[in-house]
């Protein structure tokens, strides 16, 4: 680099040793500890829904492939190390064929994985936090690390099952035509393993053998891909292989089929990696010197540079310091500077202007809040005494140049507001008219900069980023008085956006703070005043909350005020109770959205209806869709909660796809539908088989019944001593049931629920047994999880922090035992 040298090789290794790859990375996103001294995040470099970027302290990580696995591309299978460098096509996560590049991730330590399907055993090596899909039910699949893959997961694959192969026969039973039977592609080769010369047999053959033939294969075909259609893990241990690993990267899905049609994740979806410096390059557009400068000013690491000779050069020639950190120095000189003018006799408006608002001196300081003075280049010249450049204050955006070629200051005789990057670094300002005759919008903001990029900028982040990520709540306010006073007040996740609307790059920032996805549910929280502006405000969120996986909320103060009045207004307790009495967003949007409609006429209603369905089926929380879907029905008034069911379910296609056709489609089963039928198998079991059903039986309270007699029976069975405790079977243990039964349609269900077979494949089936009684907990668990989330939202996380956490705490639980019991159950019903 001109004028100076380069840097010591030992004081980029002290500067690595010093500088914490978790405490740098830490400040742009949230990590969570993932195992093996690993932690991880949402990626900051690309959009995703699940974390996907790892970091180890004492290096980067990526989670990768053994060499020799085989991969599924449209060549053929192909070793995944002879992928790596080369763009191929693979069979992607969602049965499509997509070009995907792969890479070598370096040399790494790999787990063993032994698989079994059908008889045949297959062994894998993969990091011990490689991704895999589990299957978790009929259709769907939860996604898992190596080291968390447990003895009898079913591993997911990249095809759906197929349907049974379409065959057409001619001729009824008794015919004595010919048939034919039409085979078609790949469903032509599968009939073929089980109906030998398929061709010439089947065409050849009476209708009766070609329909006995298709049931045969019907059969067949099912129960083949049933039973042997996953990889089965049996054991999951560490190798003793340490070597170089690969992997692809896939778009969309995320994931790729493996040889034998094994699903697997891809790794890092944007191929980021390598040390803190590199950390730091990526995040902040530096060169790799001005990363090791930035990194040596943290960690107070004296640099020294050399020539190419080893030579001592001395100390760097300032004017050539790399720019990020001359304009990040200009910015800190410049808030240094308008802070010591905040006290003087030109800034009394200012100091006003904050008095008013319940801004004392101290507060004042620990915001930085300043004051530009009224010279035109009061700021320009004090700054070029110190040694910055004409350019880079321009660059820096603190001055402009006049009309007559002249620089002058970009603020003058306004309250300025810091405005720091998540790090902490002042990259601009916000500013506020003070004086009348000033012609200049009410505030004015630092132009766009390499350092200040409004669209994703958040005024406070910097105060607000821990507690964000320890309460996992962000409070998205509109101003910079209404951070301070939220922060005062003692709401500490407050920020604000910064001379724009709060858009999607500002919600990329608190995602990762949040670590914003299914696994990990946070908050956010939005204020808006309560005037018209402040409601279309909130239906243009609405639009882009989809983007957040967290529950979204509203906080209105009814009388419009926003957190700075109400502050002054009523103290610091009616800003936290304002936070804490928020509002779900979509119950606000269809709040407001009603109100546009005459409700008192059909006309009106239906209009209603029209416009606001859409939106409750846009709600990412499948489970509330149909509570909210019964709200809006009795917001609506004198409408039927099935039709405003039935319009979300049809609007989100919950209802399946179309018919097909001349072939009649089989009602889906509601909720309900499936919860009664397990209550009914679980009795059913208790009733015949006590011995199987046991203590697991006992164990499930009565108010796991949603049906009035069935939990009557469950009452009864309680009061009989339980399953676990009879010595009777039969009949007798049928009449102390009735014995002890009160309800008379209970009791009249007795005998049915006693002879009824279950509807396991075999008699004494103690699996199905038990992976009925697990359904039904299961389900129990999920309304109480449903039942507890309406509680917290309830709840004013503020006033009561204490309750609220435990509460948190036992919903964390319960959704975990929920995990647990549907993994028992998992297979058991096929419901």
């Amino acid at each position: 680099m001109a004028g100076r040298g380069r840097i010591r090789a030992a004081d980029i290794a002290l500067v690595r040793e010093r500088s914490r790859i978790d405490e740098v990375v830490g400040d742009h996103l949230q990590l969570r500890r993932a195992g093996g001294g690993s932690l991880k995040g949402l990626c900051p470099f690309h959009d995703e829904k699940s974390p996907s970027f790892h970091v180890t302290p004492s290096r980067g990580l990526y989670h990768c492939l053994a060499g020799e696995t085989g991969v599924l591309t449209g060549d053929g299978v192909v070793a995944i190390r002879d992928l790596a460098g080369r763009t191929v096509r693979v069979l992607g996560g969602d049965g499509r064929w997509v070009e995907a590049p792969f890479r070598s991730y370096g040399v790494q330590r790999l787990m063993r994985l032994t698989l079994t399907r059908g008889g045949r055993t297959k062994v894998l090596h993969a990091t011990d936090e490689h991704r895999w899909f589990v299957v978790s039910g009929v259709r769907d699949r939860r996604e898992t690390v190596t080291r968390d893959l447990l003895p009898g997961d079913r591993l997911a694959s990249a095809t759906p099952p197929a349907p049974v192969p379409p065959l057409v026969a001619a001729g009824g039973p008794g015919s004595t035509r010919r048939a034919v039977a039409a085979l078609l592609g790949r469903k032509e080769a599968e009939v073929a393993r089980w109906v030998p010369d398929a061709h010439a047999d089947l065409r050849s053959r009476p209708a009766p053998a070609v329909v006995a033939a298709v049931l045969r294969t019907a059969r067949r075909h099912a129960e083949a891909r049933h039973r042997g259609s996953s990889w089965v893990v049996r054991s999951v241990e560490w190798s003793d292989r340490v070597e170089e690993v690969f992997c692809a990267e896939v778009p969309g899905s995320h994931a790729f089929a493996l040889e034998d049609d094994v699903l697997t994740g891809n790794c890092f979806g944007c191929g980021v990696g390598g040390d803190v410096i590199r950390f730091v390059q990526e995040m902040d557009h530096l060169s790799f010197t001005e990363a090791v400068e930035l990194l040596a000013g943290r960690a107070n690491v004296e640099l020294h540079y050399e020539d190419d000779g080893g030579r001592p050069t001395g100390a760097p020639d300032r004017a050539q310091a790399g720019q990020r950190a001359r304009l990040v120095a200009a910015n800190a000189a410049a808030a240094a500077f308008y802070a010591e003018q905040l006290g003087s006799p030109e800034a009394a408006p200012a100091r006003q202007f904050l008095a008013d608002r319940g801004f004392d001196r101290q507060v004042a300081l620990d915001f930085g809040c300043g004051f530009a003075p009224g010279g035109w280049d009061t700021l320009t010249r004090h700054l070029r005494g110190r040694g910055f450049t004409q350019q880079e204050l321009v660059t820096a955006g603190l001055a402009k140049e006049s009309s007559r070629g002249t620089l002058i200051d970009r603020f003058h005789r306004r309250l300025v507001w810091p405005i720091k990057d998540i790090t902490g670094d002042v990259i601009g300002f916000g500013a506020r008219k003070l004086m009348d005759d000033d012609p200049g919008p009410k505030y004015l903001n630092t132009p766009e900069t390499l350092l200040y990029k409004k669209s994703s900028v958040l005024y406070g982040v910097d105060r607000a980023k821990r507690d964000i990520a320890r309460r996992h709540q962000a409070v998205v306010v509109e101003g910079y008085t209404d951070v301070m006073a939220c922060h005062l007040a003692g709401v500490t996740t407050a920020v604000a956006s910064c001379g724009t609307a709060f858009g999607p790059e500002h919600i990329g920032v608190l995602r990762r703070l949040l670590m914003d996805q299914d696994e990990f549910r946070g908050e956010v929280i939005y204020t808006f005043d309560g005037d018209a502006a402040g409601q279309a405000a909130a239906m243009k969120t609405f639009a882009e909350d989809q983007r957040f996986v967290g529950q979204t909320f509203v906080a209105v103060e009814p009388d419009g005020r926003d957190p700075c009045e109400l502050r002054q207004a009523h103290g610091d307790a009616a800003v936290r109770d304002l936070v804490g009495r928020r509002t779900p967003l979509i119950a606000f949007v269809l709040k407001t959205t009603l109100a546009g409609y005459d409700l008192d006429t059909v006309e009106g209603r239906v209009a209603a209806l029209e416009k606001t369905a859409p939106l409750v089926a846009q709600i990412k929380d499948h489970a509330l869709r149909p509570a909210y879907a019964r709200q809006l029905a009795g917001m609506i008034g004198n409408t039927d909660e099935a039709e405003v069911l039935e319009r979300v379910r049809r609007i989100t296609g919950d209802t399946g796809g179309p018919p097909q056709r001349g072939r009649p489609r089989t009602p889906q089963k509601s909720p309900d539908d499936v919860a009664v039928e397990v209550e009914r198998e679980a009795l059913k079991a208790a009733l015949q088989s006590p011995e199987l059903a046991g203590p697991s039986f006992d164990a499930i309270p009565v108010e796991a019944y949603t049906d009035p007699d069935y939990a009557a029976v469950a009452a009864a069975v309680a009061q009989a001593g339980g399953a676990a405790a009879t010595r009777v079977t039969g009949p007798a243990w049928l009449d102390e049931i009735a014995a002890h039964c009160t309800r008379e349609s209970a009791t009249a269900l007795l005998t049915a629920l006693a002879v009824e077979p279950m509807r396991s494949a075999a008699e004494a089936d103690a699996a199905y047994v038990n992976a009925v009684l697990a359904r039904l907990e299961e389900m129990h668990t999920v309304r109480q999880v449903a039942e507890l989330k309406g509680r917290l939202q309830r709840m004013n996380p503020v006033e009561a922090g204490d309750e609220y956490m435990r509460a948190f705490g036992q919903l964390m639980a319960l959704e975990q035992q929920a995990i647990s019991l549907r993994k028992r159950a998992m297979g058991g019903l096929g419901a």
